[in-house]
């Protein structure tokens, strides 16, 4: 007669079960340590709960990765109602594979904010995205106004300092030089033109006579030589844009010899050939004309400069 025992398959046998059960056990063990492993354990911690308006405040972020997985050191990231002043991340263990983010932050309005969970991406190991998120954090922000009459505040921020570097200011330093020397010589210009105006509205016989008698003035100063010199020089000067001929390289005859073919009928030739003789005389130096005889030329030559 066949017993029970022979016809239960070994597969059901209580030693194979035991094994089986055992088997089982460590694998769901295994797969429970592969899953915990492979989970960030994330914290954060602030270093000021309560706070005054324009306070900062340390944010921290800290949290564990999988093996050799890796911090996206290229990310970006905002708070709502905090402005990021700086931040940093840091490898502080590689054994645990530790990473800290580091938030110095700052709050400009009052009230409860919070800082909302944002997400932190990472690298695996095997080069595939992850990420994970950070848990809330809260803060109190008070208004340093005692009567709290203003709930929200958003326009004392700190002015930003300014930084320039040593090439800007040189750029800056050598354009305001280029433009200023640039000021000047259009102001140079325009002066120069204005003074060109004035002497085109001026005619040359007006001219003449205007010299002519500041001369006169001056003739005391400046010796009877030289006097008559400039005398025979204005006149020659005024006949020379007048008529058009270079009477400055001619000789008193030919000078004489070449006014005297358009001398205004008011003027006796011979007086003017008087006249033009004393300007060669004038050369010597014993010449000494009186007072009455000056004034009588200088009164010729303003007759021939209206005249002429």
């Amino acid at each position: 007669m066949m017993k029970y025992n022979d016809v239960i398959p070994k597969c059901f046998s209580p030693a194979f079960m035991f094994i089986k059960y055992i088997a089982t056990n460590i694998l769901f063990l295994s797969c429970v340590c592969t899953f915990l492993c492979a989970q960030e354990n994330v914290s954060i911690s602030l270093s000021k709960k309560k706070v005054f308006v324009g306070d900062k405040i340390n944010f921290i972020v800290k949290v564990q990765l999988p093996q050799n997985a890796q911090i996206n050191a290229t990310q970006n990231f905002s708070f709502n109602d905090f402005d990021i002043v700086s931040s940093d991340i840091k490898h502080i263990s590689v054994a645990e594979n530790i990473y800290e983010l580091n938030f110095n932050i700052a709050v400009y309005k009052t009230g409860t904010l919070k800082i909302n969970p944002f997400s932190v991406l990472y690298i695996n190991s095997d080069g595939t995205d992850n990420s994970f998120f950070t848990p809330e954090a809260q803060i109190e922000v008070e208004s340093i106004i005692e009567s709290g009459a203003i709930q929200d505040i958003k326009d004392i921020k700190p002015v930003k300092k300014l930084k320039i570097k040593t090439i800007y200011i040189f750029l800056i330093s050598l354009i305001s030089i280029l433009f200023t020397i640039c000021i000047i010589s259009i102001a140079k210009t325009i002066i120069k033109q204005i003074e060109k105006s004035k002497q085109i509205e001026i005619d040359p016989k007006t001219k003449a006579l205007n010299t002519l008698s500041n001369l006169y003035k001056d003739r005391n100063n400046i010796g009877t030589r030289l006097f008559y010199y400039k005398m025979s020089e204005i006149l020659r000067t005024y006949v020379s844009r007048q008529y058009r001929f270079d009477a400055m390289e001619m000789t008193t005859s030919e000078f004489f010899d070449k006014v005297k073919t358009f001398l205004p009928q008011e003027i006796n030739i011979n007086e003017f050939k008087n006249y033009l003789k004393i300007f060669n005389l004038a050369r010597y130096a014993d010449f000494k004309p009186n007072e009455i005889e000056t004034e009588n030329n200088y009164n010729f030559t303003k007759k021939l400069l209206e005249l002429l």
